[in-house]
């Protein structure tokens, strides 16, 4: 099957894309963070493919790296997740950032995806930490060396404070990667806060 479509991007909207190879063009279906990365219209785009085959439709998801096509996938072995919600998925969160939610058990940032509640949000969480941890991926989006506990704790303490769940997240990673130290619970959420007003 497909592994990839190199060809002239003829046609682009937030969800669909076409790229004509050898005088045929290709319909591809992309999440709305790759829209946004496209090269201009005409340009030569390099998509990777994952076709989703059905008893009643044949549709291709692409994507700009071979890693995200894979996620992609792992998010589609899902039950109740499927491909359009994989999709969606990715749209709204970038790798890293989903991998630090399930490692940190940020619920609520997972539940501000479209289409995800409370319930499916545990579910991922659950089921993409053990995925993960059978890849030897679980220290992917560590930024140091920082007690995964304080970092999720201060996450939990901002998202509390009323926090967007997911710019608290990227606010903690933030502060972390910038410190010179290990911080402790407080000096995190205190910086995190300082960080938030600049």
């Amino acid at each position: 099957m497909f592994e990839y479509l190199k060809g002239a991007l003829t046609h682009s909207s937030p969800h669909k894309i076409t790229v004509e190879v050898g005088g045929i063009g290709y319909g591809i279906f992309i999440s709305i963070a790759t829209f946004e990365k496209l090269p201009k219209m005409g340009s030569d785009v390099k998509v990777f493919i994952s076709p989703v085959i059905r008893e009643d439709s044949q549709r291709l998801f692409g994507f700009l790296s071979a890693q995200e096509r894979d996620f992609f996938e792992t998010l589609n072995d899902i039950s109740g997740i499927g491909p359009r919600l994989s999709i969606s998925i990715l749209g709204h969160m970038t790798m890293e950032d989903l991998h630090l939610a399930v490692e940190h058990a940020n619920t609520k940032a997972i539940s501000k995806i479209p289409g995800i509640g409370k319930k499916m949000a545990e579910r991922l969480t659950l089921e993409l930490r053990d995925k993960f941890h059978k890849d030897g991926k679980e220290n992917i989006s560590l930024a140091s060396n920082q007690a995964p506990s304080v970092m999720g704790d201060a996450i939990s303490a901002l998202a509390n404070l009323g926090y967007n769940p997911l710019e608290a997240q990227k606010t903690v990673k933030n502060v972390i990667a910038t410190a010179s130290k290990e911080l402790s619970l407080s000096e995190l959420i205190s910086l995190s806060l300082k960080a938030k007003k600049v």
